[in-house]
């Protein structure tokens, strides 16, 4: 864990640097909605029954934040994790993203407490799995560091939609889906479960074309 510090300080220009290479159809994503500056200061949960609607929501705030110049983080508490080819045909810059691996959630999340006290990381994605168990303290101390350096931390579980969310400070929860909509491509639906500033029962939708793995 040591090493996160450094990693922080290593990732910051390389993702600066990284921003303007981006690729990708999207246009500006800004004010209300599925976009990174109504996060700011939030633990978000997004939760599905399967991987892939989760991941392409997860991939469009990524995409942003290199966008915007935002240092990102990847950590994961589980077996596996997002197919790279993938992201990478999402327009990320892989460089610019470091993964950090922890066997059990608890570790992943002293990870996250430490990638957000360092400042320089603007969204942080943390991959639960179905081990969605995270102490109401930590959830606190976590709260507290993306609000003081307004940054975004991702939950992703893997769980049905009537269940319950992390915590009571998750300020959003939203569960994904997906559907075919044409040949080769899927439209991913987030469904607001829960949303402290905007309201819950909201929902956004995109079309994606079909990479493997991902779609």
């Amino acid at each position: 864990m040591s090493a996160l510090p450094k990693i922080a300080a290593l990732v910051t220009q390389a993702n600066l640097d990284a921003a303007a290479l981006v690729q990708g159809s999207r246009g500006p994503r800004t004010g209300r909605g599925w976009c990174l500056p109504p996060l700011s200061g939030r633990l978000v949960e997004i939760s599905s029954s399967g991987s892939a609607a989760s991941l392409s929501a997860v991939a469009a705030l990524l995409y942003e934040a290199q966008r915007r110049g935002e240092p990102t983080a990847w950590i994961t508490t589980w077996h596996t994790t997002f197919f790279p080819p993938d992201l990478e045909e999402s327009g990320i810059d892989l460089r610019a993203l470091p993964v950090v691996w922890s066997h059990e959630v608890r570790r992943g999340a002293r990870a996250a407490d430490e990638l957000l006290r360092s400042g320089a990381f603007g969204l942080v994605v943390l991959d639960l799995g179905a081990h969605c168990d995270i102490p109401l303290a930590m959830q606190a101390r976590l709260s507290g560091l993306v609000k003081r350096h307004h940054a975004t931390l991702v939950f992703l579980t893997r769980k049905k939609r009537q269940a319950a969310s992390l915590g009571s400070l998750v300020s959003m929860r939203c569960d994904g889906a997906l559907r075919r909509s044409a040949f080769n491509r899927f439209t991913w639906e987030l469904h607001v479960l829960k949303d402290k500033r905007q309201g819950p029962g909201w929902r956004h939708e995109e079309v994606c074309h079909g990479p493997d793995g991902l779609c």
